[in-house]
């Protein structure tokens, strides 16, 4: 054997490969058992609201060790609540080795939909984690990874506000002490 079987790969078959954000189909798939996660906002990357202009609030790992080993990666919707505020808020969140930042490590990012006026590092947040949306994947730059993240908030808030989830705001979860 010559071993020169055509490879020829010259590197433009790739890009067919990556999905465009048009292409991005939402499972909006409800978890078997929702996740509940109680857990410090940590500073993160600083990456979410700098440069995406989205407001993140990163859980302490230490809240969710263990707890979601069985979920992919990808991006999750849910509700959360801060300590400091009663509002039980619609959440878009994303676990993942997050492939845009070549992170080392799983990271659980939650954005509250909501306009706050300060970030709230060092303040529990509970988290509640209550379906799929999709795949985490690389997009091609930032204002196709912006618009996925607005599309994915869109959706995040159309399914909360059905009747399977409305009610969940009022779950003991979130008053309990």
């Amino acid at each position: 054997g010559n071993g020169n079987g055509n490879g020829n790969g010259n590197g433009n078959g790739e890009k067919e490969k990556k999905k465009t954000t048009t292409e991005l189909t939402r499972a909006m798939k409800a978890l078997e058992k929702m996740v509940l996660l109680r857990g410090k906002v940590v500073k993160g990357f600083q990456r979410g609201s700098k440069l995406l202009g989205w407001p993140t609030a990163n859980l302490d790992p230490a809240a969710f060790k263990g707890k979601i080993d069985d979920l992919s990666e990808g991006v999750y919707y849910g509700f959360a609540k801060l300590e400091s505020d009663q509002k039980v808020y619609k959440t878009a969140l994303s676990i993942g080795w997050n492939p845009q930042f070549q992170n080392k490590e799983k990271t659980v990012e939650a954005y509250l939909v909501n306009e706050f006026a300060e970030d709230f590092y060092g303040e529990e947040m509970r988290l509640m984690i209550c379906g799929y949306t999709r795949p985490q994947c690389p997009f091609d730059g930032l204002d196709a990874l912006k618009k996925a993240i607005s599309d994915d908030v869109e959706e995040t808030v159309k399914i909360l506000d059905t009747k399977d989830y409305i009610n969940l705001k009022d779950h003991d979860f979130f008053t309990q002490k």
